[in-house]
């Protein structure tokens, strides 16, 4: 029998991995990261939210015995469909299939934001000054310490995703609230209690997610995504659109060098990465990088605008145990628009929202909310509503931007009875 790839947690992008590798004539096994329950009472909402049990031929979740049932499969390799299935895919891939791992020693540093600076930094890379702390008190000697006292800054979780608990804190002003609510909350991800908290001052530029993948430690860049985000309150947070680019060796030559770096000091060597950096005027520095495809309908979206994605490049790198896939062929504008509610409440007439696909430009409307839901004010990447794809010249499809603003204003939300 085919050697079949094992792929852990394969909800949201990673829902296209099994289908991608069943394309080469290689089968799935799927893992669950998380026991005891479904993926849905963590991810409740959002884009692929739910393991299709017919692309696999098994599903297991984890438990003492998953790598004796795994080696029985000879499985051809292991990876992480979502960021949550990371550390488990790291530590299967080191016991299973150690030749197409990721180096073992590094994968806290892979997860964990405070140990991914200092992997950095170890590699002598320029980094976003960084407290990983369970203390306030540790805190403020740091802050003075690092004459950041009266600077912005950014506090976090230590393991989450999707911009999750994320708050921005202008200068001078009170961090303790933010530090606090952190503490005494799990993480949306895992539902893990957040045991410390990062503490970072806040670097200002250009963001961008540069996403590449590996093969024996030779990254190929698969999609450069320029960042543009609005605030909620006090957060900044939220996606208002995110654009492809095409690679400019001249203007983004030293981003994707950098980043390149970035994914050898934390060590990885195979497989999707999606890491996010801030193009600051001191140059690039890194916020965060998974070791995943980028989330949400992002795959198609590169399709459109380059010919290929991430995913093409994963079933290569472990089937063919090299990258075929090289250039990076930008072919036109692709803009995802992340539909934004205002308030919480109840959704009433998301059938407005089927005029957006008459305009010239329009590429797919993703919603993974529907009319009678209860939902969340948008805070961040996992309260937006869903995402509208434009695609086609840059002009008119920022044209077509303002209509979807529009329709989206005319979306009915109904708020919460109180007695609920």
């Amino acid at each position: 029998m085919t050697q079949p790839v094992v792929i852990v947690d394969p909800v949201d992008s990673g829902a296209e991995l099994a289908p991608a590798f069943a394309a080469r004539q290689i089968p799935a096994i799927a893992v669950r990261s998380i026991r005891g329950g479904t993926w849905d009472e963590v991810n409740e909402v959002g884009y692929a939210s739910k393991i299709q049990a017919s692309h696999f031929l098994e599903i297991y979740e984890d438990g003492p015995d998953l790598v004796d049932l795994l080696r029985d499969h000879d499985p051809l390799a292991v990876v992480a469909g979502a960021e949550s299935g990371v550390e488990l895919a790291d530590r299967l891939a080191a016991a299973l299939t150690p030749q197409v791992a990721n180096v073992p020693a590094l994968t806290r540093a892979r997860r964990h934001k405070g140990l991914m600076q200092e992997a950095l930094a170890k590699a002598g890379l320029p980094v976003i000054r960084t407290l990983n702390t369970a203390s306030a008190a540790e805190v403020t000697a740091w802050l003075a310490d690092q004459n950041l006292t009266d600077a912005a800054l950014i506090l976090k979780p230590a393991a989450s995703a999707g911009s999750d608990n994320v708050h921005h804190i202008p200068p001078g002003e009170d961090w303790k609230t933010a530090f606090d609510l952190i503490l005494s909350s799990r993480t949306k991800l895992r539902a893990e209690a957040n045991e410390t908290v990062i503490v970072q001052e806040q670097v200002f530029g250009t963001e961008f997610a540069v996403d590449t993948v590996s093969a024996a430690g030779e990254h190929v860049l698969a999609h450069l995504i320029r960042y543009n985000k609005t605030s909620a309150g006090e957060r900044m947070t939220v996606f208002d659109h995110t654009e492809f680019l095409p690679f400019d060796p001249e203007q983004y030559g030293e981003l994707l060098a950098y980043i390149r770096q970035a994914l050898d000091a934390v060590g990885i060597r195979w497989g999707a990465a999606h890491s996010e950096v801030m193009l600051t005027p001191q140059g690039p520095r890194l916020i965060e990088v998974g070791a995943r495809t980028c989330g949400g309908p992002v795959l198609g979206f590169s399709r459109v605008a380059t010919g290929s994605s991430q995913l093409e490049r994963v079933v290569e790198a472990y089937v063919d145990r090299e990258i075929r896939t090289r250039s990076y062929d930008f072919r036109q504008t692709v803009v995802p628009i992340f539909l934004i509610a205002p308030v919480s409440g109840i959704l009433r007439n998301v059938e407005q929202l089927d005029q957006l696909r008459q305009l010239p430009t329009h590429l797919s409307t993703h919603m993974w909310l529907g009319n009678g839901d209860h939902i969340l004010r948008t805070v961040d990447f996992d309260t937006a509503l869903g995402i509208v794809g434009l695609a086609g010249e840059r002009e008119a499809v920022f044209a077509d931007y303002q209509r979807v603003r529009e329709v989206e204003a005319l979306l009915r939300i109904d708020p919460l009875d109180p007695m609920e």
